[in-house]
């Protein structure tokens, strides 16, 4: 089978979660015998590659940050290269992923225009809240108002933007797939309501192979417990509200690290953890690259995602139950979906530090404990997070399709 797919990002320009998401889904594809190419885009120069069997193009897209919420509509520097990469390809099915920042929903009319069934999976709120609701803080209704979107865009609110999205989605995409119920409840409320929940997947040999002792030395760590955090360095992804947690934890040798990159609040950070008294325990080494990732996670007593906002799907969870390790997680957002309370991990209420604290004090202080329910979250990894399990569903919907059109 010809599958391209659609994404704004493709590693290893950027390793955010929808883009990771799309080269496991393609390079999975091409091992299982299909002929894969990826439309993606670049802020440097437009050129075509192949990255592990998979052709990748990539469009150059640059524009200002404030007219974003327009070019998610139609952005006029990618559209013909988007046209052009498809005709040549004459792709049997067209599955797209994030496209709101740079490719634009608008490519979804170019690609049913190929002929094509044209799939689409919603990794976060884009589709009708311009920042996946990260304004909030705490538990939210997830039925977006304009009125909302005004208040909180200002003068980068398009007000055409949500419902162009929308037309082009109803006109254009065969099948939506939602990442959590999570998300696919947010859909629901917004009018999208014909969606399938396939969660993410993750290669369970792979994450399971870290070296820990390796990461530690080069970190130098020692025998400390480690409490890790990986993600974009910000309070919506949960950063201030695990270093308060450090610092009321009763467990003085824990560290904390957040691999991530922010450089305008990396320094915010660093200045509220010597204000809490915990500085020389904090570490923030920057982007992590996938193997360090892997022996990060191999390193660490827990992983952390206390996100403030409600986080459709973490990748990170599933990442640390593949390689055996407890995970503690918001409650908001698909947390409670993923993580079994008391079990693979914790759920806790971001907002309720002292909770958060006495969950970290918990696994950090019984290492018997914490590897039990690191083994059980390997267990729910394989039952349910399987990259294997992703394909055979994720294809099993791309036949369907195509049969009803035949």
């Amino acid at each position: 089978m010809r599958i391209a797919f659609l994404a704004d990002t493709y590693p290893p320009e950027n390793r955010g979660g929808a883009g990771v998401v799309v080269e496991r889904l393609a390079t999975s594809f091409v091992a299982a015998g299909h002929d894969v190419q990826v439309i993606a885009t670049t802020s440097d120069v437009a050129r075509v590659g192949v990255q592990e069997g998979v052709t990748v193009h990539r469009l150059r897209s640059w524009y200002p940050e404030r007219f974003r919420n327009t070019v998610a509509m139609f952005n006029p520097m990618v559209a013909g290269g988007v046209r052009s990469a498809l005709q040549e390809f004459s792709p049997d099915v067209v599955h797209a992923h994030n496209v709101h920042q740079h490719l634009s929903f608008a490519t979804l009319g170019i690609a049913a225009r190929t002929g094509a069934p044209v799939l689409y999976t919603a990794h976060d709120y884009l589709l009708f809240c311009c920042i996946k609701f990260i304004c909030t803080n705490g538990s939210v209704d997830f039925r977006q108002r304009w009125f909302n979107c005004a208040k909180c865009q200002r003068f980068r609110w398009n007000p055409a933007r949500n419902e162009v999205i929308r037309k082009h989605m109803t006109t254009n995409v065969d099948h939506l797939f939602a990442i959590s119920e999570t998300l696919q409840v947010a859909l629901r409320a917004n009018g999208y309501g014909d969606s399938e929940v396939v969660h993410n997947g993750v290669d369970l040999d792979w994450w399971g192979r870290g070296n820990g002792t390796v990461f530690r030395s080069a970190h130098d760590l020692g025998d400390a417990p480690l409490a890790f955090l990986a993600a974009r360095v910000s309070r919506e992804k949960g950063a201030e509200a695990a270093l308060q947690a450090l610092a009321r934890s009763r467990n003085s040798d824990i560290r904390l690290m957040i691999a991530g990159e922010n450089p305008r609040y990396a320094p915010r950070l660093r200045d509220m953890a010597e204000s809490l008294g915990v500085g020389d325990r904090l570490l923030l080494p920057g982007w992590l690259d996938v193997d360090e990732m892997r022996d990060a996670y191999a390193a660490a007593t827990v992983t952390l995602a206390p996100s403030t906002y409600p986080d459709p799907f973490n990748l990170t969870l599933i990442e640390s139950m593949a390689a055996g390790r407890p995970v503690i997680a918001s409650s908001l957002g698909a947390g409670p979906e993923l993580v079994d309370d008391g079990c693979t991990g914790y759920v806790v209420d971001p907002t309720d530090i002292a909770a958060l604290a006495d969950r970290l004090d918990l696994v950090t202080g019984d290492l018997s404990y914490a590897s039990c329910m690191g083994e059980a979250g390997r267990r729910t990894a394989t039952n349910t997070f399987s990259i294997d399990q992703q394909i055979e569903r994720t294809l099993a919907r791309y036949e369907a399709v195509l049969s009803g059109r035949s």
